[in-house]
């Protein structure tokens, strides 16, 4: 009789549990078919990362950097060294006299956790946030376009913030212009903008047709709550409408460009040396034929300079485009008997004159210049580093 209570008892639980299991083997294959997409997902990633080009990377050297010391005794030397650890990317801090690392950092923020960066194909930049003459930060951005900030001292790596996530299933970032202190005229600040601020200037390197992008992504300051800035914030600048090449920028556009976290410019070619920033203009080398995404250009491809505003991506001169004879030597700079600029293409051989009467950018309004004189640089030359101030008055 309890034996019969038990299985009368029993078998509505049953039924109860086989309704409530049953909308979930419904959900079954579907679940199954997330899981199975979020692995292709995952493994579509790094089958991309591990086919990446040998010639995207450029050698992985050592990086003296100078920290403040404790007391009296002085600067201390440290090396910074980007490597990877298992396919993904990692930074060591050495001593000047030891193979051992006095620290790593393996384990980095994301959007909703703590995990791994991909790998380190950009050396990270050091930064003096307090401009007392020692490197306190670092801004490292790995291959998928993540961009951390991190404090750093003699003794090894403080806390990381992610600052950026600017992943695209399209684009690698495979090198770096560097970071740009920025100050904007008044005139050109919009009410309540920092004017302020550093900018970040990444290559970046299409995965189907090895074209290259320069990034330009302004760096906030460190807070506890980073605005995390994400690939969809940056304003496309690689079309210079009608408009604009007809009356320049507006007002208006102006307020849309510093709106964004920064700008993209797609080059139609790839970069063949570091871009250089001149008194607040881009020159960029670009080859334009021989290359796709297996293969990088050489120097027997068609080869040409582009120019862009630092702020706006936009045109400085009349076009951003100028034909370059080959992509032999390095773009320097040459100063002419009248005090201006010229930009020269320099090899062992010959010289080709690319530019002359070099422009900068100029206050007066988004997109105005003036001549560049190279005697008057550089405007700002710095003497000393007060560390300590005592019996001022």
């Amino acid at each position: 009789m309890l034996s019969s209570k038990l299985k009368q008892s029993s078998e509505p639980a049953a039924s109860r549990m086989a309704a409530q299991c049953h909308p979930l083997v419904r959900l079954g294959p579907l679940v199954a078919i997330l899981l199975l997409s979020l692995l292709a997902v995952v493994v579509f990633c790094f089958s991309v990362l591990a086919a990446t080009p040998d010639c995207w990377r450029q050698p992985a050297a050592p990086r003296a950097l100078e920290f403040k010391g404790s007391g009296s005794s002085g600067p201390l030397q440290r090396f910074l060294h980007h490597d990877e650890l298992d396919g993904a990317g990692r930074l060591a801090l050495f001593p000047p006299d030891s193979a051992l690392a006095l620290a790593s950092l393996t384990a980095w923020p994301l959007a909703e956790s703590t995990g791994l960066a991909a790998p380190f194909f950009i050396s990270p930049e050091p930064l003096d946030s307090d401009y007392d003459g020692f490197i306190d930060q670092l801004i490292s951005t790995d291959l998928r376009g993540r961009v951390w900030l991190t404090n750093i001292a003699a003794t090894g790596f403080g806390t990381t913030l992610l600052l950026a996530d600017l992943s695209h299933t399209d684009w690698r970032y495979i090198a770096s212009v560097g970071v740009t202190d920025v100050s904007l005229p008044l005139p050109l600040r919009p009410a309540g903008f920092n004017g302020r601020y550093r900018l970040l200037l990444l290559i970046a390197r299409h995965i189907v047709t090895g074209e290259d992008a320069l990034v330009a992504m302004r760096i906030p300051g460190f807070s506890a709550e980073p605005e995390l800035v994400n690939f969809d914030a940056l304003l496309d600048r690689t079309v210079i409408t009608a408009t604009e090449l007809a009356s320049g920028i507006s007002h208006e556009q102006w307020l849309d460009i510093v709106d964004n976290a920064g700008w993209l410019v797609r080059l139609a070619g790839q970069v063949t040396q570091p871009p250089k920033v001149v008194a607040g203009v881009i020159y960029s080398a670009v080859a334009t034929s021989d290359f796709n995404a297996e293969e990088c250009a050489d120097q027997s491809a068609e080869h040409s300079l582009m120019a862009m505003h630092l702020h706006s991506a936009g045109l400085v001169y009349n076009q951003r485009r100028f034909r370059l004879l080959n992509g032999e030597g390095q773009l320097t700079l040459q100063q002419q008997a009248d005090g201006s600029a010229a930009l020269v293409l320099d090899n062992t051989d010959e010289q080709q004159v690319v530019l002359t009467d070099l422009k900068m950018i100029s206050p007066s309004c988004a997109d105005c210049t003036e001549l560049l004189q190279l005697d008057q640089f550089p405007r700002w030359l710095k003497l000393a580093t007060y560390r300590k101030e005592t019996g001022a008055h």
